[in-house]
């Protein structure tokens, strides 16, 4: 039986050894940082606050009169002035809470600006790239679009994705994320899209590693009596 287990625990560590560091390290790393940290919260600076008396000229039936059809509105700012978020067909439209006009979607500018006045750090920005639906970004996966993703300059920099519709910070990207990211991957072995965490090859080396224990426990009487035979 000992001679079985200590081929089998010999056999299947030289299969699961390797992942095992690897998932020590990826862990370590993921609990070491906070996940505030990791999500970038650190970048944004706390949003302006609106006057003691701020002008609301709009009042909420009248925004819903502008938008037929529409299941929900919300009373939120945007860039200091106030707006209604109205839900029309599974989509958002801005409204004015002075004039009444429905804003348009955000110009690349305008993201710009929304980014600018986000970060905490005077950063210049790289590039601002539009997001559509069917727009692949494996940093934000398949969620709202579409976005505008303002990129700053720097190694160190942050990346905002900024919804379109809303003019609301989405996402935040810096690099410790993406090496989270892939440590992520590492660690629940989906290499795709690091979603699956029940995939068959983790559920495959976690059984590995199970029985590798195993036969490990069943090893260690006999190596505590020649440890002791040895200190004797």
């Amino acid at each position: 039986m000992r001679r079985f287990a200590r081929r089998l625990h010999g056999y299947l560590m030289l299969v699961v050894g390797g992942q095992m560091l690897l998932w020590a390290l990826s862990g370590l790393y993921m609990v070491w940082f906070d996940i505030h940290y990791i999500h970038g919260d650190h970048f944004l600076k706390a949003p302006s606050k609106l006057s003691s008396s701020p002008r609301l000229d709009i009042g909420f039936e009248d925004a819903l009169s502008r938008v037929p059809g529409a299941t929900s509105i919300v009373l939120t700012t945007l860039r200091g002035e106030l707006v209604y978020q109205v839900m029309q067909e599974g989509k958002f439209i801005l409204v004015s809470g002075l004039s009444g006009d429905i804003l348009k979607p955000l110009s690349d500018k305008q993201a710009a600006a929304i980014a600018i006045s986000r970060v905490n750090q005077p950063y210049d920005v790289e590039t601002v790239t539009l997001l559509r639906t069917t727009d692949e970004d494996t940093a934000v996966g398949a969620g709202v679009r579409p976005l505008w993703r303002v990129e700053f300059k720097g190694l160190f920099a942050p990346i905002l994705y900024i919804s379109q519709d809303l003019g609301t910070v989405e996402y935040i990207r810096h690099a410790p994320w993406y090496v989270f990211d892939w440590l992520w991957r590492i660690h629940i072995m989906d290499y795709q899209d690091g979603e699956d965490i029940s995939n068959a090859l983790l559920v495959s080396m976690t059984a590995a590693g199970l029985f590798a224990c195993l036969a490990g426990l069943i090893l260690l009487p006999r190596s505590w009596s020649v440890l002791r035979k040895v200190i004797d």
